[in-house]
């Protein structure tokens, strides 16, 4: 986690150097309204869709997790190999995408490629410091690889497996290497491609490939038993909430500033979304 936060921060450091190559008065940066974003994202209608998250996972940790998770658990090399891809790539994808495409709309004076990729940035960033704390706060433990207790993972020691999806230790004060709810890998895939189809209304495209692949994503967490089918029904559904209401926070400022409007902040309107 502590390699995640030190990335970050280098980026940052970073970006500030390369904005003064930007059109200060039309891109908006990863750091601008931050406050709007994570404010926005959790307000009505947002906390709904984080609600959801809630009220979903105590169903389908009773009825379908572990049945899902053993019939993923029957033996398939190009499963395996898939759900590999996916935990490795994933680890770099929300954070090189959005970043490719800010700085290539900084580099290529392209604001509103920059502003959308700046968008998907904090997206990225917010979802991970909320789903870091609800790791912490629920500390539940993953599944056994292949469901055989048996077996260890390059980083057993540091995490909790279980055979039992009802394994849960909520008490913040007692980290036992849980971890797994809602799935982080799901939350990010989500919340940059909803920021970028919120941020580009009318290009279906983005969500036509975008949202197929973030769920591929999802689905590589269970086939590789990094993840119960719940941590990533909770963490895409917290992704996306996410993910799209920066997306059109950003939209509105951009827009905003193409018309030469002069904004105190991007707040007011920013919660009658429709989602």
């Amino acid at each position: 986690m502590w390699r995640r936060g030190t990335f970050w921060s280098a980026t940052l450091l970073v970006l500030v150097g390369l904005t003064g190559r930007a059109h200060a008065d039309e891109v908006v940066h990863p750091w601008d309204l931050l406050g709007d974003g994570i404010v926005s994202s959790f307000l009505w209608p947002s906390v709904l869709w984080h609600a959801g998250a809630v009220v979903v996972t105590p169903p389908l940790v009773y009825t379908l997790d572990s049945p899902v998770q053993k019939e993923l658990q029957k033996p398939n090399e190009l499963r395996s190999s898939f759900a590999q891809a996916m935990l490795v790539g994933g680890n770099f994808t929300p954070i090189l995408l959005p970043l490719g495409l800010y700085l290539g709309g900084l580099g290529g004076d392209a604001p509103e490629l920059a502003t959308a990729g700046a968008a998907a940035l904090q997206a990225a960033a917010v979802q991970a410091i909320f789903v870091s704390v609800l790791k912490w706060l629920t500390d539940r433990a993953g599944p056994y690889p292949d469901g055989d207790p048996k077996r260890r993972r390059a980083l057993s020691g540091l995490f909790r497996d279980t055979n039992d999806p009802k394994d849960w230790n909520l008490n913040p004060f007692d980290i036992d290497g849980g971890l797994r709810w809602p799935s982080g890998h799901t939350a990010s895939h989500f919340a940059i491609v909803s920021a970028l189809v919120a941020f580009y209304p009318d290009e279906p495209w983005i969500a036509l490939v975008g949202y197929p692949l973030a769920l591929l994503v999802g689905f590589g967490m269970i086939e590789g038993d990094y993840h119960w089918l719940s941590d990533v029904v909770a963490g895409g559904l917290m992704g996306h909430v996410i993910g799209w209401t920066i997306g059109r926070n950003f939209r509105n400022r951009f827009d905003a500033l193409r018309r030469g409007d002069r904004l105190p902040s991007a707040g007011g309107g920013l919660v009658q979304f429709d989602f």
